[in-house]
């Protein structure tokens, strides 16, 4: 048994559960997650049971003969795993970001745009000061539906805040904000990271956030763009990165563009982001998985999509791996692993 179809049929020794609720329990991407699933179900391991999949007989004993037991959910449930907790400071800043944020822009496709859960934002905000990269720092962040920029401006730390974005509801959104709150520090411009990165922004920044998409060619862009505005070394870089459309494969390609790029890994932290992604949109628009599925999907009844936080550390000088114009077209945002993707 691999170990993704063995999580699968840990998870399921608790009971019941939905595909995706099984999606959380395991590390595997999404095709090879419906490819698992697809195999269980052929072999008669599992079966559907209503809206939800549950372990046969011979599901059973195959899982007492590899030694599993039920999933205990260890996970600390006060923090959610992330190691901090948004108290004292950033507790008024999780409640006036969720005051502030109300009339958000929504997310929409063109941009592939989904944002994560307000407390995420809050907690990455809280995840810079605790490593030290908020406090006088000069932020860039490229791309910004999660309003990363509105929660560190709250803490009133950075010295100076610009957000990077292509879509104009968001520069305009940060910028009515900025303005509203007097936040002299904050800017938003539009800016398409296809093109190559304004002089004014190259080695002028302390720390970056970015939460780039997932083909190989996206996340080198994105982070070739932010790797350029790094002053040097002992800087600092932020983003986020699923398993669910990054393959273990693609993940040790990553590390290597990240290491040519004199960036080192520094921390990561499993499922630090829980995204808002759509629901009932989710199946009408027929996303990829939908479509793969080995089952027929109902609507998501959690928020089922996550990614790691990623912290970045430069050792040198950066050496962005892409600084002339970026590749056009969707195989920027798309490609074999991106099934909650519209292509």
């Amino acid at each position: 048994m691999n170990k993704v179809r063995r999580q699968i049929v840990r998870a399921l020794l608790g009971g019941n559960k939905s595909f995706w609720e099984l999606i959380r329990h395991q590390d595997g991407d999404l095709p090879s997650f419906c490819r698992e699933v697809e195999a269980l179900l052929r072999e008669g391991l599992i079966q559907e049971e209503g809206r939800t999949l549950t372990l046969t007989s011979a599901g059973k004993e195959i899982a007492a003969g590899e030694g599993l037991r039920e999933l205990q959910l260890l996970r600390c449930e006060e923090c959610g795993g992330k190691g901090i907790k948004t108290v004292g400071l950033f507790a008024e800043v999780a409640e006036e970001f969720r005051r502030l944020t109300t009339n958000r822009p929504p997310a929409i496709a063109e941009f592939d745009q989904g944002y994560v859960e307000p407390e995420n934002t809050v907690a990455r905000a809280a995840y810079l000061y605790m490593r030290g990269d908020l406090e006088k720092r000069r932020l860039f962040i490229l791309g910004d539906d999660d309003l990363t920029s509105v929660a560190a401006a709250l803490t009133g730390m950075p010295e100076e805040i610009t957000v990077a974005e292509i879509d104009e509801r968001l520069v305009d959104y940060i910028n009515n904000l900025a303005k509203e709150k007097g936040w002299s520090n904050l800017r938003a411009v539009k800016y398409d990271v296809r093109k190559p990165l304004p002089d004014e922004w190259k080695q002028q920044y302390d720390v970056f956030v970015t939460d780039p998409v997932e083909t190989v060619p996206g996340i080198s862009l994105f982070l070739s763009r932010c790797a350029e505005t790094l002053k040097g070394a002992g800087c600092a870089g932020y983003f986020g990165l699923t398993h669910l459309e990054a393959s273990r494969r693609k993940w040790h390609t990553i590390q290597r563009i990240l290491l040519d790029m004199n960036l080192v890994i520094t921390d990561i932290i499993r499922d630090f982001h829980s995204y808002l992604l759509e629901r009932e949109g989710f199946i009408a628009k027929n996303y990829p998985l939908v479509e793969k599925a080995p089952v027929t999907l109902p609507a998501p009844e959690l928020n089922w999509y996550t990614s790691s936080l990623f912290r970045l550390e430069a050792i040198d000088q950066t050496r962005p791996a892409v600084t002339g114009t970026g590749p056009e077209g969707r195989e920027l945002y798309f490609d074999d692993e991106s099934y909650a993707t519209l292509p």
